[in-house]
This record gives C-alpha cells, structure tokens and sequence, in this order.
C-alpha cells in the first residue's frame, strides 16, 4: 500500500485491523497516523476507546490485550504504537496480527527498516513486519487483514510536489519559482518545509499567491547570497560571483549540502546533453529528468554550452566526487575542500 491508497483508507471511513506507517519521513508518519486514528474514532469517546503506547516503554502483551478489548459505544477502537520498531519481532505482537480483533484499528509507527523478502515461513518466524507485507499478499476472504505503508525520503520532485499541495492545503497557491526556491533554501524534509509554509501562510494571511519575493523575506534567506544563486553563478562559470555568494553562505550552510546541491545540477546538465532536445523541454522530459515543471529544464538548458569541453566536463564529477570523500572523511578543512572545488568547476 502506499500513501495515496492509505488517503483513501481515511476518507472513505475503510478500515483494515492493522497498519504498519514506517520510514525515513517520520512527520508523514505522524501526520498519516494521527489521521488514521482521528477519523477510525470518529465520534468514539477516545477516553475510552483510544490507547497510545510507545513501543519503547510497553510490553507487546499489554499493547495486544488492549487491541482485543470492545469498543464502548464506538463502532471501532483505535491502538496508537508510536516508536514500534523493538516491537515488530515479539512474538506476541505477530500472533495478535495473524488474528486481530475486527473491531480494533491497530497503527504501528516504526522508522526506516529493510524487510527480508516476504514469506510465508516470516509468519512463523513470529517477525511481525514481514508478516504484514505477506498478508497483502494472500487472500483472506476480501480483504487482507493489515497494510505496511512506507514513507521514503522525498527526492527534490517530490518535494515540489508536497509544498504545493501544502500551499493549497491551506487555501494558497505558490508559484513554481517559489516553490523551487524554497526547496533549494530549506532541502526535502516534510518537518522541515512544513514550518515554512505554517510561517509564510502566517506572515501572509491576506495574500493568495505566494511569490519568490516572499519566501526569501519571510524565510529569512538572503536573496542573493543562497544556495540557488550560487548554483546559477557557477553554472554560469562566474567564478567571482561564485566565491562571493560561498563566502557568505559558509558559516550558515553544511558544506555536504552545498556539494550535493552542485553535483545535482551538473547531473541534470549532463543528462540534458544526452538528451540533445531539440527546441523546448517538455513536461514529460522534464519529469523523466525528475523535475517538475519544464522551466526548471529550460532554465538549466541555456547552461549547457557553458562545458563545451567533454574531458572537463567528466573531471568536473571527479572534482565533485573528491570533495565529497574529503568531507566525509574529514581529511581536510571542509570549507577550503568547498572553495575549492568552486575554483575548480568555475576556471577557464
């Protein structure tokens, strides 16, 4: 299952008896959990028919003895486990899943996690994760009996996509060039990109559409020293420019994520040479590039001609992949690793 189905769970009020919500993103599994309670309660009193655990303090024992107790004056009862992970191999937790009470919505929140390949023999092996993916799998009249839902960190796409969707989730919209600063200024995490948008939606009660302008006012970002200006600027082979801007981002910036952030740009710039478009990129090429929008490809296109050298070009990744080892070795000063390869992906 993933989120989209498991959004479909929620608002057509159909319930499974157990859910696992896992992953890297732990504020979608929060949000998708708190939904999924909520609306499984319905008009339920939650004093008595609500249980939060956290797998780290409670027994396994204690947490199934609950999801086998009757709903009072409530059509289900909800068992909110937060923090399952220790939880997913107890033995008494895998028996609860092979035969969960029909009347209980079961949530388990766990982080990220690797499953072996789902078999039937992880039932007896009492591991209740696999147990999960295996019952998707199987016919249990009709419907299976629970649902793993995994929440994977968002690549910068995805990203786009979610603070869009968050904008209009609170009734606004936000431009495309908006949108992809904001990602470029703050990165993927959902935690992170969810405060923004409550902090713009805020400083901006009256305004329908947010724009480029507001995101570096309100975000308290520099408009012109920040991590997408300095990709223009050495894509652009402005090698001053590109000193000044590292200049003031150093300090305030990890160095990771300004190498990262570089040798995204120089992938996709790649890939639109292999691609050799002729005319516009489409949606569709965008997309396939993993973009959004086609201006984001536009945009990027008119810096192809800047690496006219193949041999330079492929010393350029080279460069990058250096200052990356450096970093994570820490071999040498990070920010002169950094400046450096500035230097290097910005010379004649």
């Amino acid at each position: 299952m993933n989120a989209k189905e498991l959004a479909k769970h929620i608002s057509s009020r159909t319930f499974l008896p157990v859910y696992l919500l896992y992953g890297e993103e732990d504020y979608l599994v929060e949000r998708y959990a708190k939904a999924l309670a909520s609306t499984a309660l319905g008009d339920g009193d939650a004093s008595f028919n609500e249980d939060v655990f956290r797998g780290t303090d409670h027994a396994a024992e204690d947490i199934t003895a609950a999801a086998n107790a009757f709903p009072f004056m409530s059509e289900k009862r909800v068992v909110l486990v937060r923090e399952s992970d220790t939880l997913l191999k107890k033995p008494a937790l895998a028996s609860y899943v092979q035969n969960p009470s029909p009347d209980t919505v079961m949530i388990l929140c766990a982080g990220a996690m690797k499953p072996s390949r789902a078999k039937k023999s992880a039932v007896k092996k009492g591991a209740a994760f696999n147990m999960l993916s295996w019952m998707q799998q199987q016919e249990h009249g009709k419907e299976p009996l629970g649902a793993a839902v995994e929440f994977k960190a968002l690549k910068d796409a995805g990203a786009l996509s979610w603070i869009s969707e968050e904008f209009r989730r609170a009734d606004k919209r936000i431009t495309p060039e908006a949108a992809t600063v904001m990602q470029a200024l703050r990165g993927n995490n959902t935690r992170t990109l969810s405060s923004e948008v409550q902090k713009l939606v805020s400083a901006l009660p009256d305004k329908e559409e947010i724009d480029s302008d507001d995101v570096f006012t309100h975000l308290g970002a520099s408009k012109q020293y920040n991590l997408f200006a300095l990709g223009d600027a050495v894509l652009a082979r402005d090698g001053a420019k590109a000193h000044e801007i590292l200049a003031n981002l150093l300090g305030d910036t990890e160095p990771a994520a300004i190498v990262a952030m570089l040798s995204r740009q120089l992938s996709l710039i790649w890939r639109l040479r292999v691609m050799s478009v002729r005319g516009g990129v489409s949606d569709e090429q965008a997309r396939e590039l993993g973009l959004v929008w086609a201006w984001q490809a536009n945009t990027l296109r008119r810096y192809i001609e800047n690496f006219p050298d193949p041999e330079y070009f492929e010393r350029c990744f080279e460069y990058i992949l250096e200052t990356d080892l450096s970093i994570k070795s820490q071999s040498s000063d990070n920010a002169v690793a950094v400046t450096k390869l500035v230097s290097e992906l910005t010379r004649a």
